[in-house]
């Protein structure tokens, strides 16, 4: 997709704006969704039930192929129906479709860091509904912050 498909969906988050959606954060999602935008190594920080998340931002694709290959790494038959999966996605891919519409109702980061109070978690992934997100900015808190 070209950055020229991003551009009518952005103007309709701006213009109709929906109660449950923030449109500028919708607009990042789509950033990280077309490939000619380089909106993929954004990182984020996210306010989510009092927590914070914050994040490299990266399209569903991407969550979908890095999400597979960790459940490939549990379970020697897991393993097997991961790879079958990765390989027609990468199949699907190299025909230039999608095996699914593109969920808009999820946010998709990676090299991920969640702090709840003095608690601090790191995730190699994420995935999280954008109707939760009570706050956000662009960029990362302080590493002395605690």
């Amino acid at each position: 997709m070209s950055w020229r498909d991003a551009v009518p969906p952005a103007r309709r988050m701006l213009l109709q704006r929906d109660d449950h959606v923030d449109p500028h954060l919708e607009i990042l999602r789509l950033g990280a969704e077309h490939q000619d935008i380089d909106a993929r190594d954004v990182t984020v920080t996210l306010v989510l039930d009092g927590a914070l998340i914050t994040g490299t931002v990266i399209s569903t694709d991407t969550w979908e192929r890095l999400h597979l290959r960790r459940l490939g790494d549990h379970d020697d038959t897991l393993r097997r129906v991961v790879r079958d999966a990765v390989g027609h996605l990468d199949q699907a891919a190299d025909e230039g479709r999608r095996r699914q519409a593109i969920d808009r109702r999820f946010l998709h980061l990676r090299d991920v860091t969640h702090r709840a109070g003095r608690t601090v978690h790191t995730l190699p992934l994420w995935r999280g509904s954008l109707t939760a997100v009570s706050g956000w900015m662009v960029g990362a808190p302080d590493k002395d912050w605690s």
